[in-house]
């Protein structure tokens, strides 16, 4: 899939023709926390360029072996940072594989992240474990220049700082190709990043300059960390409705298939507090991302940690019924984003851990 044209023209995540342009997630609210990074305008597709690596999408194929769906069987991770992960009590009883960290701000990386380097992440790749990064964007909406004209939005996305924040984090999370992955999920959430949530059409400058900061960050984390698998983060509530007149919904999804085909994988979120909800919304987000490529559920948990929804969802899911209809659906990964609700409830926990080491598998 060599040179995939972008809405403006240009061959997106090649960029050599492009112009110059200018605490925990919930899931759809929008957060006034502080913005993170520096230089809050739209990216410089020179500054990118410089530092790029020749697409993957040039030369086919993925830099680090990949295994998708497995019949019966999925790659299953915690969150939400890989120190705390690997000493929680269900991976430790049980085959966890894969460990999620959340980057969500800039301090992230002197805070902890930094530390990691060299140390704990090349000592969980020799013990197995596939690691998974979730970038969030929490900070608050403004006014914006984007290459396409005016946007309205949360801006560290499209800031210059992001790219070289990307760069950072590969060399922090990378590691060898031959070893376990590196599975990341950029931008989660992302149709709540405009100031409009989940309308093309109330949004399309934002989303196009999106789109292109997205095609930078693949080749950049391809650079720079050679076992890297790179995906879009899918709210799943879109996969429920569609709202075609303004291109919300599954049509707000139809605006991003050039990315998602040229992406790894595919990924989602599952974070409703109805009972008995999640579940098949994991089955139709699967089914709707699947022929664009593997699908991970990046982050389970009810949004308002409700212990019953929770308790319900998991009994649900973990079923040799739902196992097998989601992975034969293109299902093959998904982390609990939390451990608060597995470890609060004993016979939760013991469930959980008898389900996973039934489903799990290695990476």
């Amino acid at each position: 899939m060599a040179g995939l044209v972008g809405t403006a023209g240009w061959v997106m995540f090649g960029l050599a023709d492009a112009p110059a342009t200018s605490a925990a997630p919930g899931s759809s609210a929008t957060s006034s926390a502080s913005a993170p990074g520096a230089g809050m305008g739209a990216v410089s597709p020179s500054m990118a360029a410089s530092s790029l690596a020749p697409s993957p999408f040039a030369t086919g194929g993925q830099d680090a072996p990949f295994t998708g769906p497995v019949p019966g069987r999925l790659l299953i991770g915690i969150g939400d940072e890989a120190d705390r992960d690997v000493q929680t009590a269900l991976a430790k009883q049980a085959p966890v594989k894969m460990l999620t960290s959340w980057y969500n701000h800039q301090t992230d990386f002197a805070e902890f992240m930094d530390s990691w380097k060299g140390t704990l992440i090349p000592k969980l790749y020799r013990a197995g474990y596939a690691m998974h990064l979730v970038q969030w964007a929490p900070e608050g909406e403004s006014q914006l220049t984007t290459r396409y004209g005016p946007a309205c939005g949360r801006p560290y996305p499209l800031s210059d700082q992001f790219l070289p924040d990307m760069k950072h984090l590969a060399q922090i999370f990378g590691g060898p190709a031959s070893g376990p992955p590196l599975y990341v999920t950029l931008f989660t959430e992302f149709s709540t990043y405009p100031c409009v949530d989940n309308e093309w059409d109330s949004a399309t400058n934002y989303y196009l300059a999106l789109k292109d900061q997205y095609g930078a960050a693949y080749q950049v984390l391809h650079a720079n960390a050679p076992n890297v698998h790179v995906s879009l983060g899918f709210g799943g509530w879109l996969g429920t409705y569609d709202y075609p007149q303004k291109g919300g919904g599954r049509s707000l999804i139809n605006h991003f298939t050039d990315i998602m085909k040229a992406s790894d994988f595919q990924s989602f979120q599952a974070m409703n507090d109805d009972p008995n909800q999640n579940a098949p919304q994991i089955l139709a987000m699967t089914k709707l991302l699947h022929p664009y490529g593997p699908v991970m559920l990046a982050h389970l948990k009810p949004d308002n940690e409700s212990q019953s929804v929770f308790n319900s969802d998991v009994r649900t899911i973990f079923t040799d019924s739902f196992i097998q209809q989601a992975t034969a659906a293109g299902l093959f990964a998904l982390s609990f984003m939390t451990t608060d609700l597995i470890d609060a409830d004993p016979a939760t926990f013991q469930f959980l851990k008898a389900a996973v080491t039934h489903y799990g598998r290695a990476p």
